[in-house]
């Protein structure tokens, strides 16, 4: 796998609509998943008596949550859609590792992107599905193993040029493998969706891919 950028490659794979009706089914939006980055801040709430699961958030206080962060995403929604699930099944049968699904929005453009330059552990295929973001990725590093040192990503500097420096508009990808340093800047407020997959994952546990439907 090695970098690479494909416009228009996968049209209206999530919308601002899906993702309300993704996150106003509470039970879906637990502390676990849901992944906050920007100023700390601290929420406690009261639950009522139908509650399942204490720890997932209200929506009132999600929505206040996603609108003052700087980047806010959420894990194992690899089955949030048929869609998502479909394209992550493809990813799956292409390279024969497990693959999960993140969401990544990013509604408040005034925070640093917490991220900065960084590589991450596991190869990364990025779908922009509504605003702009500018992707730059620069060559490996030689010594992931050394920088890592137990983590699951590095963040970084360099005074190198990029080897690759997109825009993404809606329907387009990105590929960016494991150890190649980037970084992500919204230009505009940002849905896209990151499927990760990690080499070393036994590939025979992968996700149920049946998709109920009924008409």
């Amino acid at each position: 796998m090695y970098p690479k950028f494909e416009k228009g490659y996968c049209l209206n794979l999530l919308s601002w609509k899906e993702v309300s009706n993704i996150i106003n089914i509470r039970p879906l939006m637990s502390a676990s998943r849901v992944r906050v980055f920007g100023e700390e801040t601290t929420f406690t709430w009261k639950n009522n008596y139908w509650c399942s699961d204490a720890n997932c958030y209200p929506s009132g206080i999600l929505e206040q949550v996603i609108e003052e962060s700087g980047v806010c995403y959420f894990t194992d929604m690899s089955r949030a859609t048929e869609k998502i699930n479909e394209f992550a099944k493809n990813l799956e049968d292409e390279y024969d590792q497990e693959v999960d699904a993140h969401i990544y929005l990013c509604r408040n453009l005034e925070p640093r992107h917490p991220f900065e330059i960084h590589f991450d552990v596991s190869d990364n295929v990025i779908v922009q599905c509504e605003g702009q973001t500018n992707f730059k990725i620069w060559e490996a590093v030689s010594n992931p193993k050394e920088l890592l040192n137990g983590k699951n990503d590095v963040r970084m500097e360099t005074d190198k040029e990029p080897i690759l420096d997109v825009d993404m508009n809606p329907g387009d990808a990105i590929w960016i493998p494991r150890y190649y340093p980037h970084l992500a800047t919204s230009h505009t407020q940002r849905l896209s969706v990151s499927f990760p997959f990690n080499r070393k994952i036994d590939s025979t546990r992968r996700e149920d891919r049946h998709w109920i439907k009924y008409d």
